[in-house]
């Protein structure tokens, strides 16, 4: 005989924990990791006084689950987790209970936590507790940068002009003191100038990146993960016409997990990036670039002791003193003929892996911070 549903109502107790499989992955987060270390974080957010908002537990699971499962819209992040028994029960949403409305989901998201670093914070933790399980080690990670595509229209663009800053490359705070201190050294003139630059009505924030593959508007994110599990124990955003080299040494030095081995690609191999990695105390290794204006292909060779180059007919350029290039809004280090001694103390002891040769091959000009290339 047919069946067919009575579409009768029935009134049941119905325990949903029973109904969420044990190899589910929100079963698996859940038993690895107790969330209630986020009121302790969000407590500075919050008024003592007036009606109870929603549980800021809540809304760090919701947001977790859209990153989880792909649900970029905070409408539909609403009606999934409305929907699905799974994420109500990650969340501790029981059924006769509604979902926070998306209005004030993203508000809440946008206003008190976005400024407030504490999705940081609460990542930092997580990443502590990874440690804490043995499945970080913090031995030898790896870090590379990706371009993360907006979700804009290409119609949404405009060129912008704005009058920005033009200054030297801003390195480390460590990196800078150093600088500060070489023969030579002038902190350059911050002069204004108009800057015209691709930008997106829908999303004022991303940056434009025209590349062999990378291309369009959007963001680059810098990560870095843990080679013995590939937990990924930092990340960064910035606007995608941003550098990888300038942004690498400030994403190291904000993790919570420091490494003591980090591996780059080439587009790492500057000098900044090498000093850094030395003052954070990382084991750096990076693919080394080959350059057609190297100093050893002009018949030099490079004195470590004394830092200076010696050509084959044995008169040699000593280091002089720090230049600053406009063109470049960098640093250099020039090494020319002197009648005075050679300077034996110095703080950076560069390898001639990059260099500019003069007509007269008297006077070499090399990129500071160049000393751990070869390491």
């Amino acid at each position: 005989m047919m069946g067919k549903q009575s579409g009768q109502i029935q009134m049941v107790i119905l325990d949903i924990d029973s109904m969420i499989p044990e190899d589910h992955l929100l079963r698996r987060i859940k038993n690895c990791v107790n969330f209630d270390f986020i009121y302790e974080k969000a407590a500075p957010y919050y008024s003592h006084v007036g009606r109870k908002s929603i549980d800021p537990v809540v809304l760090i699971k919701m947001l977790l689950i859209g990153y989880l499962y792909g649900i970029k819209s905070e409408r539909r992040l609403e009606e999934e987790v409305s929907l699905n028994l799974a994420y109500r029960w990650f969340c501790g949403i029981d059924l006769m209970y509604r979902v926070p409305d998306h209005s004030t989901f993203s508000q809440n998201r946008k206003r008190r936590f976005q400024e407030a670093g504490i999705f940081r914070e609460i990542f930092n933790e997580i990443v502590l507790k990874c440690i804490e399980l043995g499945i970080v080690s913090g031995e030898t990670g790896v870090a590379d940068g990706s371009f993360l595509p907006s979700n804009v229209s290409w119609e949404s663009r405009y060129e912008a002009v704005e009058t920005v800053q033009r200054s030297t490359v801003k390195y480390m705070e460590e990196l800078e003191a150093e600088l500060s201190f070489m023969p030579g050294y002038k902190e350059p003139e911050n002069v204004k100038k108009e800057k015209e630059s691709l930008k997106s009505r829908t999303d004022p924030e991303c940056g434009y990146i025209h590349q062999a593959r990378k291309k369009g508007l959007g963001y680059l994110t810098e990560m870095t993960v843990d080679t013995r599990h590939g937990i990924i124990t930092g990340v960064d955003c910035y606007p995608a016409n941003q550098r990888e080299s300038d942004i690498i040494l400030d994403h190291l030095k904000g993790q919570s997990c420091k490494y003591q081995e980090i591996g780059l690609d080439g587009e790492y191999d500057i000098g900044a990036v090498h000093r850094g990695q030395e003052l954070l105390g990382v084991q750096g290794y990076t693919a080394i670039r080959e350059y057609q204006n190297n100093a050893m292909k002009k018949g030099f060779c490079y004195e470590d002791e004394t830092d200076r180059f010696v050509c084959r007919q044995g008169e040699y350029l000593a280091f002089q003193k720090l230049i600053y290039k406009k063109s470049t809004q960098n640093y250099y280090r020039l090494y020319s003929r002197s009648k005075n001694n050679v300077k034996t103390a110095r703080i950076f002891q560069p390898v001639p892996q990059i260099s500019v040769q003069s007509e007269s091959m008297r006077v070499l000009i090399i990129p500071l911070f160049i000393e751990i290339a070869k390491k």
